[in-house]
Order: structure tokens, then sequence, then C-alpha cells
């Protein structure tokens, strides 16, 4: 027999973050059986789901984002409704990544692909952005304590000021996740989509 424990797989962790992901079939449980206080939920793949308790559904397309507070809080389970798998990746925020000390950190922000803001609290920030073929995200930075979810992956390149424009050979698969270095402007970072298809990404920012 499948428990929730089973379905759930461990894919980052660091002094901030704990990250797993979540493959529910229908009729299971989408979410964690113990979401902490300080989690969000990432769908790669969406869906419908709907609460146990109350029946209450709520559908949550691909790339949409779900802060699990509440469930935590009041032991909420949701289950999926749906006839097909559904894909969440769950980010733990730790206790250790909150810093009353730190200046407030900028948004991320593509000067050639406009973002999508998904979601703001005291904890995260959290931006979705789709890179179409062919496009260069422009020059920016990156700042500490961000991770990125892929929702739909694709062909990445890269260059800046002191390497030439690159290709990884490897396509970033839909719902990789990976804690990014910083990176200051003046190295003059930037990202393009070197594949035929939009790449989908969600960024979170921790506070």
């Amino acid at each position: 027999m499948t428990t929730d424990d089973d379905r759930t797989e461990s894919v980052l962790q660091n002094a901030w973050v704990r990250v797993h992901r979540r493959r529910a079939a229908p009729r299971q449980s989408v979410y964690p059986p113990a979401p902490t206080p300080r989690s969000l939920a990432v769908f790669v793949r969406g869906g419908v789901v709907r609460h146990a308790t109350t029946g209450r559904a709520v559908w949550w397309p691909d790339g949409s984002v779900a802060w699990l507070g509440g469930i935590a809080q009041n032991g909420e389970r949701w289950i999926n409704d749906g006839p097909e798998l559904l894909h969440v990746v769950v980010v733990d925020i730790l206790d250790s990544a909150t810093d009353a000390a730190r200046p407030p950190p900028a948004p991320l922000e593509y000067p050639n692909v406009p973002g999508e803001d998904l979601l703001e609290n005291d904890v995260v920030i959290v931006q979705r952005f789709r890179i179409p073929p062919g496009t260069w995200e422009g020059v920016h930075a990156h700042g500490e304590r961000t991770l990125y979810v892929h929702v739909h992956g694709g062909q990445w390149a890269v260059r800046s000021h002191s390497e030439p424009e690159y290709v990884y050979p490897e396509r970033s698969a839909d719902g990789e996740v990976d804690w990014m270095t910083p990176i200051a402007l003046a190295e003059g970072h930037e990202s393009g989509n070197a594949g035929d298809e939009p790449i989908d990404i969600v960024w979170i920012t921790l506070k």
C-alpha cells in the first residue's frame, strides 16, 4: 500500500529551505500529511483538488502556487479529484531563514520578459516568468536566498561579461528545482531560451 510519505521525494535542503516533490494520483492527498506553517506549494502539473471534509473543489492550473499555512494550522486534507497525476513541489521555509536585520529583498526583474507576481507575504516573494523561444531575459542580478522551480523546462543558454554565449547540453526538466547563486548586476549575466518551446519558471525569494 502506498502511503502519503511514500509519495514525497526530497529534492533540496539547505540552511533555509527543505523542498519535496509530491506526485498525487487520483483520490490521493495532494499535500504532505503535516506541512509546516511556512510552506509553499508550486503546481508543476495542476488539476482539481477537493477538500476531504467540506467537499469544496478548487482548480489549480500549472504554475499556480498555494500558501499552506492554513492547511498546517487546521489539519486540512485536500485530495486529487481529477483523472490525472498531479505534480506538486512543496517548499518548507525553515525558521533559520528569518533575519529581521536583513534589508528587504528586491523582486527579480528581467528587462526583456515581464514577470507575473504570484504571491508576497512576510516570508516570500513568488514570481513567474515565461520566456519565449529565442528570447534573452536581459542583463539582470540574482539576489541572495532565491530558488527556482521549472513548471515547463527547456533548453537554456547563458552569457555574461566574463563568459561567451553557451548552450547547456541538457534540457531542464519540468519540475526541476535548484538554489540560485547570487549574481551582481555588474557581471552582465543573462540567460536565454535556446529551444523551440516556451520556458515557464517560478522564482521564490526569501525575505
